[in-house]
């Protein structure tokens, strides 16, 4: 336990370290250089005010297994280099998913943008990686003699529905999501139903994922 609580106290101090390593602010420079010196500081200690609080929680929590050590500070460490930046991020569909079941989670996985790095195309989930009110995007190609249901997740929570197919031709169903993130919460698109069960979700460019922080 004490040799866990000293891991994760160097994690903070190296954060530290590195904030205070950050260029001063001299009396030569222009008043707009400082109005965005002024502005990274206070970014800067957002960012160390939620690695203060990430590193309270480890340890309130704290458990024997050294994985959860691991994941505790790699929060740390995600908390102070992504507080301050923007984050927005686009992924496509790039194969077809065939006989799509209930409940399956939808992978888009070739990011075309994620700035932030709080996307994975591996997995299909959203992260945030810094709380505040986010825009979400979604859309789903399927053929007209298919109906789909997607909706969007927010942990375990449904949040939105989105509707494609029934149609004659092939058919797009899309929907917008604003929606307020803590820092951790994932978000991710699911299937809701589908008609009949070999119905079909087609990549073509058309299946895709955006998502983007507002303010």
């Amino acid at each position: 336990m004490e040799r866990t609580v000293k891991l994760l106290l160097v994690v903070f101090v190296l954060c530290l370290l590195e904030a205070e390593c950050s260029p001063q602010i001299t009396a030569g420079q222009s008043t707009t250089t400082l109005e965005q010196r002024v502005t990274a500081l206070e970014r800067e200690i957002g960012g160390l005010q939620t690695q203060n609080q990430l590193l309270v929680d480890c340890v309130t929590n704290m458990s024997s297994d050294q994985s959860d050590t691991v994941k505790c500070a790699r929060k740390i460490v995600t908390a102070g280099i992504s507080y301050g930046r923007n984050v927005m991020f686009s992924a496509q569909l790039t194969h077809t998913l065939s006989r799509v079941a209930v409940k399956q989670g939808i992978v888009f996985d070739s990011p075309v943008t994620n700035v932030g790095d709080c996307y994975s195309g591996h997995t299909g989930v959203f992260t945030c990686c810094k709380a505040g009110t986010y825009v979400f995007y979604w859309s789903i190609y399927t053929t007209g003699t298919h109906y789909v249901q997607t909706e969007l997740m927010k942990n375990t929570s449904s949040i939105a529905i989105n509707r494609s197919g029934d149609a004659n031709n092939y058919s797009t169903g899309t929907m917008m999501v604003l929606l307020h993130l803590n820092f951790g919460d994932e978000v991710w698109i699911r299937v809701k139903s589908r008609n009949p069960a070999t119905s079909n979700i087609y990549a073509d460019k058309s299946s895709s994922f955006t998502g983007f922080l507002l303010q």
